[in-house]
């Protein structure tokens, strides 16, 4: 029995799934650090407030006092009344702007005053969704409730209980619309997130297909008889490039469609507490938000999308190939696979999370080297209007695909994509 073990362990446990384990090992770290880092640096700046003071009366100047006496750093600037000017003049994420005739309506009027809560949107991410949370406002109205107890105010419960009106606003593209940033947010990752998922599953799923079947062939000896056939060995690629992309297609749609249902549901609840006119309502609303502030993707955008996605598919394949030319037998398929399996999941998981399009440094620099990068920030760059990325991704993608498919097309002419590379002789060999 354990004569039987070890021999088992010896196939199993060998140089390349040791080399491939500790590779494996150290790209997740890797990818630890550079998440850490990204969500360090963007909140970093937790302890500031950005307020605009609009009202300019002791009342709002008292708010202001108070909240630095609790150890808050105020960020604030001249009155303005382009909100989108303001917030990229500033360069703040977030800001609060106390109107015009405020402490008349709380200390006079008693009744609710009313704040602006501006969010400038850079991402789709759920990052950009945290960032965007209403820090200022919050502060402002947890410190009028503490002055108001003060003042003896504090009959008035009800008004008490709410004594600022918060009126959502964000900004994006150099334009602006009364809506709530992380609602628009959740309404455009349901198609920003489900875009990586296929796209991750396409290229894991394509490039796992084919190295499995070489491997499986050169296992079973039936390369021997294709190469025999009449058919050309171009064909021979060609027909299991096609057959993996079917069984992807089919695999990614399938998995698509759970996902994005999955996702509705949790959106929408439960069938008896949906309200369909205030669903539709709902979204009527962020549609319109989404168009307002130059978010929305056209047809030709979308058509660029397909195209992107057609090149990152055909890298997977045509890298396939090449690494299929490594493999001896099935058993080396899975580790054979690892270098794409990881270059695909560094820039999906952070495409979840982060905006790849503000990393800085050696990050940004390293994920931007893998090709499959710019088709996860695609959808970003269209809905940003940051072209010259958008435009340059798929300029290296193109590059990428054209000294993949030489190389592949290399291996055609040579024996080495069906029997695997020679083996080195050692010295005593004769």
């Amino acid at each position: 029995m354990m004569h039987l073990l070890r021999k088992e362990l010896s196939e199993l446990i060998n140089k390349q799934m040791l080399l491939g384990l500790f590779g494996t090992l150290l790209l997740i770290i890797l990818m630890g650090v550079i998440m850490t880092n990204t969500v360090s640096e963007s909140l970093e700046v937790s302890g500031e407030l950005h307020i605009v003071d609009m009202d300019d009366t002791d009342f709002s100047k008292q708010i202001l006092s108070a909240l630095k006496e609790d150890g808050y750093t105020i960020e604030t600037c001249e009155k303005s009344d382009d909100l989108a000017q303001l917030m990229d003049s500033m360069k703040w994420d977030e800001a609060a702007i106390i109107t015009e005739g405020f402490t008349k309506s709380v200390l006079e009027e008693k009744r609710a005053g009313e704040i602006y809560n501006v969010s400038a949107l850079k991402s789709t991410t759920s990052m950009s969704a945290m960032l965007a949370e209403n820090t200022s406002a919050d502060a402002i109205t947890e410190k009028v409730q503490e002055l108001l107890m003060e003042q003896t105010l504090g009959d008035n419960m009800e008004f008490l209980a709410e004594p600022v009106t918060s009126t959502p606003f964000t900004v994006a593209n150099g334009k602006e619309a009364q809506v709530n940033s992380s609602l628009l947010v959740s309404s455009l990752s349901l198609f920003d997130k489900l875009m990586p998922l296929v796209l991750f599953m396409l290229i894991v799923l394509t490039s796992q297909t084919i190295i499995t079947a070489v491997g499986a062939e050169k296992s079973d000896k039936t390369l021997e008889t294709l190469l025999a056939s009449p058919v050309p060995r171009g064909h021979i690629i060609g027909a299991k490039m096609l057959a993996a992309l079917i069984v992807a297609v089919i695999y990614a749609v399938t998995y698509g469609v759970g996902f994005l249902v999955t996702m509705v549901l949790t959106v929408s609840g439960t069938g008896e507490n949906v309200d369909l006119g205030e669903a539709v309502t709902g979204m009527a609303q962020m549609a319109q938000a989404t168009t307002a502030l130059g978010l929305q993707i056209p047809m030709w955008g979308w058509g660029l999308v397909i195209v992107q996605l057609m090149l990152t598919i055909g890298i997977a394949l045509m890298s396939s190939i090449i690494l299929g030319a490594l493999v001896q037998d099935a058993k080396g398929s899975q580790t054979a696979s690892l270098p794409i399996l990881v270059c695909a999941m560094f820039p999906y998981i952070l495409s979840m999370v982060s905006d790849i399009r503000h990393m800085e440094g050696m990050a940004q620099i390293v994920m931007y080297a893998i090709p499959f990068t710019h088709t996860f920030a695609a959808t970003s760059c269209l809905r940003f209007h940051d072209m010259p990325l958008f435009w340059g991704g798929l300029a290296y993608q193109a590059v990428f695909l054209i000294v993949m498919t030489a190389l592949a097309l290399k291996l055609y002419q040579s024996d080495i994509l069906f029997i695997g590379m020679p083996k080195r002789r050692k010295k005593n060999e004769t």
